[in-house]
Order: structure tokens, then sequence, then C-alpha cells
């Protein structure tokens, strides 16, 4: 089932569009097959029967899997055709979070600087800054908090959340609400459908 805020009035482009997504290994589907188009700011609960299908359905958001079917554009690239230039726009926050030390953090953002071919030492404050910000508020385990900062630190247009644990999107939206967000749930019905796409309004 998704559950996305009610479009803004306005948005020039989508920063995700995802048209009947599936990913088949074996001759069975891994997720339920979905569509959904975020603009800048939007916010989208996707949630799959199960933990390997919200695993694979952000991986198949964030242009890290290609899809088997369907599609799956960030901002004007496809992620079958242009992964490359789909993965730079894109934060994506595993749901192990990030458990190294904190010198192992500050080598990752150096290493993801490199990547992106941003500025070492601007990267290092974004994060730590996004970071502070984030154990301030405790809204989510520490982990997971140095994940999103590795994420956001670059200036991703979305970000997708695998397993999001709770309070963790209210935070990222406090923090950059121009960014589109994807976070991917297990849903509380198990046996619920989650092939379409269900518009909720935002609160």
């Amino acid at each position: 089932m998704l559950r996305a805020q009610r479009p803004r009035p306005y948005a020039e482009s989508a920063v995700l569009r995802v048209v009947g997504a599936r990913f088949v290994r074996d001759g069975r589907d891994l997720a339920a097959p979905f569509s959904l188009e975020l603009g800048a700011g939007q916010r989208a609960r996707l949630e799959q029967p199960d933990a390997c299908g919200a695993m694979v359905a952000a991986r198949l958001a964030a242009a890290i899997v290609k899809p088997t079917f369907g599609a799956v554009t960030v901002g004007d690239f496809d992620s079958r055709l242009q992964p490359a230039q789909a993965k730079r726009l894109v934060g994506f926050v595993p749901h192990c979070g990030f458990s190294g030390s904190e010198r192992e953090f500050a080598r990752e953002i150096g290493f993801r600087a490199d990547v992106w071919n941003v500025e070492r030492a601007a990267m290092q404050r974004d994060a730590t800054e996004i970071l502070r910000a984030l154990r301030h508020a405790g809204s989510c385990p520490d982990g997971y908090a140095r994940a999103l900062a590795l994420a956001l630190a670059p200036g991703v247009a979305l970000a997708v959340l695998e397993l999001a644990p709770e309070g963790a999107v209210d935070a990222l939206a406090a923090l950059r609400p121009e960014v589109a967000v994807v976070a991917t749930a297990v849903a509380a019905d198990r046996f619920a459908a989650v092939a379409g796409a269900l518009a909720e309004s935002a609160p």
C-alpha cells in the first residue's frame, strides 16, 4: 500500500516517477509491483508484505536495483539506461544504518565527497550539522541518524529510507523540507493488497 501526500499545487517536474515497477527473480516478484510520483518536498510511505519486499522496493526507488518490468525515473534519468546519473540524485539510507566508529564515519564522509565530487570540508561540515540536529531531536537511533547524515550531506533531491524507524521521516523533512522522501515499511496487514497506489492527504 502506498500512502503519499497530495501533490503540491505546482511542481516543475517529478523528482521520482515509478510506473509498474517489478523485480522478479526465479519467476516470482520479490516486491509487490508499485507506481508513484513525487515532486520536491513530497513524502511517500511504501508498504510491502514483508521485509524482503520493503528492501527491494527501496532499492528500486533509489535506482540501485533495475526493475525487471516497469520503469523508475529519478529526475530526468531512467534507472535502467542511466543508473549512474540517477543514483547521483539519491541519498539511500539502509535499514541497518551506519554502525562504524567515528573514525570510520569520517572516512566514509571523505569517500562519499570524492564520489560525489563535493569538497570534503563542506561535506564534513554538512554531515556534522545534520547529525547534531538529529541527535538533538532524538528522533531515531544513532546508527540510523549517521546513515541519514551521510545520505543528505551531498545535497540530494531524493532520500530513500529503507524500513525507516519511527520519527525518521519527520526529522528528515524538518531538516531538508525540499527533499522528496520515500520510506519503505512492512504492511501492518500482511495480506493487504499493495499493487496500486492510495493517495492520502497530508496532515
